[in-house]
């Protein structure tokens, strides 16, 4: 197969002053501006002319002018240019964190109630322009989906031996759900026996293995009536005297005057943290993110 003579590559040096020439007419003003000397960029014109046969200047015009041949370089390089100048900025406005954006993973309710709204508002705040994208997912979801890339950060219930970069940012604990006026609500602790009885309304979130291990520990089974995903359903079941629950303490809404919360004994606590994997980061924005949940403190302040 015949190589076409345009199968090289074009030297941009050329194209840059075929274009300063169609602007100033002149030769030697636009080796000047390149900082190379008039006869380089003559050479270098005279070659492209001789590889392709064609002429990329009008030369008995005065000033010079290109011909339909040369404004098409002179198009190439502006065009280069731009893209260029484009690329560069949108590498400053990343490395000094002006555009973004983190996917971010969400277990459900604890996160949503108490811990993401404080934390993404406290980082939009230092960098407004990286924006953040939570998507909610059931827990065993959840690790898979960071496992594959699908988020960059997923804020999880850590495991024992959580196999995922973690970042700890707050505890959390198991607390019973009572109707109002049950028979246990003035009990200052409740253990698996005392929920034995009662029906029982098991969650289907991050803390379903937590309360059924729990009650295994104690060698009972519950009577469960119901299993449900959402919080706001499984208050709504309590509150209607249908069955008592346990659900973490950080994913309850305002529930006064709805229910009745108890601690459990033994207690049952958990760490929530922001996960990753050990790969790095597919952009600089989850980066600064991470970089940014670091520095909070376990159980400290609101992050700001």
């Amino acid at each position: 197969m015949k190589t076409l003579p345009g199968s090289q590559d074009l030297p941009l040096t050329v194209a840059r002053a075929l274009d300063l020439i169609g602007r100033t007419g002149s030769v030697s003003e636009a080796a000047e501006t390149l900082g190379v000397t008039q006869p380089a960029v003559s050479k270098g014109i005279a070659q492209l002319e001789a590889r392709f046969g064609l002429s990329l200047l009008q030369r008995g015009a005065r000033p010079l002018r290109l011909t339909e041949e040369g404004e098409a370089l002179a198009r190439f390089a502006r065009q280069s240019d731009l893209a260029q100048s484009q690329a560069l900025g949108a590498l400053e406005d990343a490395r000094s964190n002006r555009r973004g954006t983190v996917r971010l993973g969400s277990f459900g309710s604890s996160a949503s109630f108490h811990i993401l709204p404080k934390t993404l508002a406290a980082f939009a705040r230092k960098h407004p322009g990286i924006s953040l994208e939570v998507q909610e997912f059931p827990d065993d979801e959840l690790r898979k989906v960071l496992a594959e890339g699908l988020v960059d950060v997923a804020i999880l219930s850590i495991e024992v031996n959580e196999t995922f970069e973690v970042l700890p940012i707050t505890a959390d604990k198991l607390v019973a759900l009572l109707p109002l006026g049950h028979a246990l609500m003035s009990r200052r602790q409740l253990t698996a026996a005392d929920l034995a009885d009662d029906p029982f309304i098991l969650t289907k979130g991050g803390s379903g293995p937590l309360v059924e291990r729990w009650f295994a520990q104690a060698g009972i089974r519950p009577r469960i009536t119901h299993t449900i995903l959402q919080v706001n359903s499984i208050v709504a079941l309590v509150q209607a005297g249908l069955g008592v629950s346990i659900i973490a303490e950080q994913a309850l809404p305002d529930v006064s005057g709805r229910c009745h919360v108890v601690p459990l004994h033994p207690t049952v606590p958990r760490t929530i943290g922001f996960a990753r994997t050990g790969r790095p980061f597919r952009a600089h924005a989850p980066d600064t993110f991470w970089q940014f949940c670091s520095r909070l403190e376990l159980l400290g302040p609101d992050p700001g």
